[in-house]
Order: structure tokens, then C-alpha cells, then sequence
């Protein structure tokens, strides 16, 4: 996102102003929520690639239907993808073959990323998206519990909070920043006329 505020050097402009240093105050906020943001990315863990099963048409089917009728799930919520989703997928695959994983508050392409990223960690098949907030997972031929459940490349639950919290607000001071952009050139174009 370009913003015209980061050309603007604080003791030359006059700010003063009150749009200008709304801005200007804007620009800070989202540099420092970038940085906040930055402290929370988690690299990942170096270790043997895990290769998910491929499984037929006719099992996707079974699977995609026995997936619908179980009551079986686990929610994703503002907190998102952390350790704890991952062991809640694992304990319902102690009991089941599948499991629904419901995305709660989830925009339209969240529940792909989010099915990907939890393929990747748990080790799972992801069978089918249903609708716009449910997918459901296979856990495989031949599934033996993992020893550590909770992968150590995912954030705790505080921390993906605390994520969530600052992804939250850098949303916003952007929607605001293009917001006041937009007013204050509609405000100089009447003051021209």
C-alpha cells in the first residue's frame, strides 16, 4: 500500500494541520504494527517431508459422507492455525477417520489457506471444503499417533491471540489511512472550486 505520509519528514511539514498529522500519525501506527507483526512469524522446523496418501474417487466420496454425518469437529477461530488445533485434530483421530474442522469468522479464500496450512502440519488428507467454513480431513491409511502432537513451528495459544489482535488492527488503521486519503482529496477539490 503506498501512502504519500512517508515522503513527508516531521519538523518540515507543518502538521499543524489536522489531516496531515492524522495521516502522518496513521503512517507511524502502521509501521509499528508491522514491526509488532513481525515478532510473531514462527520459521519452520527443518525434518522429513511428510507425504499425504493419495486416496481414490470413491474414497473421497465415503469419506466426504461418513465427514458430514459425524459430530465429530474442531473450530478455528479469531486465533486461527496454532499448537492447539493441531493436537485437537489428532485426539479426534484416535477415536474417528475423519474430522471436521469449522472456520469461524473466516473470510472467502481463508478456508483454503487455512486447509492447506493444516495439511501440512498435522499430516492429514484434506477430503473436501463444504460450503464456506467447513473442511474436512482424513487422517490416512495406517495413522499412528504422533509422539509430540502439537507441532513446535505453530504459536501457543497467548501468542496467536496476540497475533490476532495486531492483524485485527493493521487491518483497520489501513482501511483508515485510505479512507482519509480519499476525504482529504475530495476536501481539496471543493476548496478549489
Amino acid at each position: 500500500m503506498q501512502v504519500r505520509y512517508s515522503i513527508f519528514k516531521y519538523k518540515k511539514l507543518n502538521l499543524t494541520a489536522s489531516p496531515y498529522r492524522l495521516l502522518f500519525n496513521a503512517g507511524q501506527r502502521h509501521r509499528y504494527l508491522i514491526e509488532k507483526l513481525k515478532r510473531y512469524d514462527v520459521a519452520k522446523a527443518e525434518g522429513p517431508e511428510v507425504r499425504p496418501h493419495e486416496i481414490t474417487g470413491e474414497e473421497r466420496f465415503y469419506l466426504k459422507k461418513m465427514g458430514q454425518k459425524r459430530s465429530n469437529y474442531v473450530p478455528i477461530g479469531r486465533r486461527g492455525v496454532f499448537g492447539g488445533v493441531i493436537l485437537n485434530m489428532h485426539l479426534h483421530w484416535k477415536k474417528h477417520e475423519t474430522v471436521k474442522v469449522i472456520c469461524n469468522n473466516s473470510k472467502a479464500g481463508q478456508v483454503q489457506q487455512y486447509a492447506e496450512e493444516l495439511a501440512e502440519l498435522s499430516g492429514g488428507v484434506p477430503v473436501n471444503i463444504v460450503g464456506d467454513d467447513t473442511s474436512i480431513f482424513y487422517r490416512g491409511k495406517g495413522y499412528v499417533q504422533p509422539n509430540v502432537m502439537s507441532p513446535i513451528d505453530t504459536l501457543s495459544k497467548k501468542r496467536a491471540y496476540e497475533k490476532s489482535k495486531y492483524e485485527q488492527s493493521l487491518e483497520s488503521v489501513k482501511h483508515f489511512i485510505a479512507v482519509a486519503e480519499k476525504e482529504i482529496e475530495l476536501y481539496y477539490r471543493h476548496v478549489a472550486l
